[in-house]
């Protein structure tokens, strides 16, 4: 009973919470709120399909664009990279 409680919930083969762009759609629907929730359950479905969840595909994305360095944080903070 217990055994996949951890695991994600599915509705066919796309994650539930790459679903939840339709909401918007259901709530109002129009042409523009159709494509733009196909959109979200397209990249939200990636992002189930790579493992990842929303926050961490954010700080994956902000390291790539930021780089190894991180000038916001005191200088107690920084790593070294000599």
């Amino acid at each position: 009973m217990w055994r996949f409680t951890a695991d994600p919930v599915r509705l066919l083969i796309i994650d539930c919470r790459a679903m939840a762009p339709m909401a918007l759609w259901l709530v109002h629907m129009r042409e523009w709120t159709f494509i733009t929730a196909i959109i979200g359950v397209a990249f939200f479905g990636l992002l189930a399909w790579l493992g990842l969840t929303l926050p961490v595909a954010w700080r994956m994305f902000r390291v790539f664009v930021s780089g190894p360095r991180r000038p916001l944080l005191p200088a107690w903070k920084r790593r070294d990279y000599a």
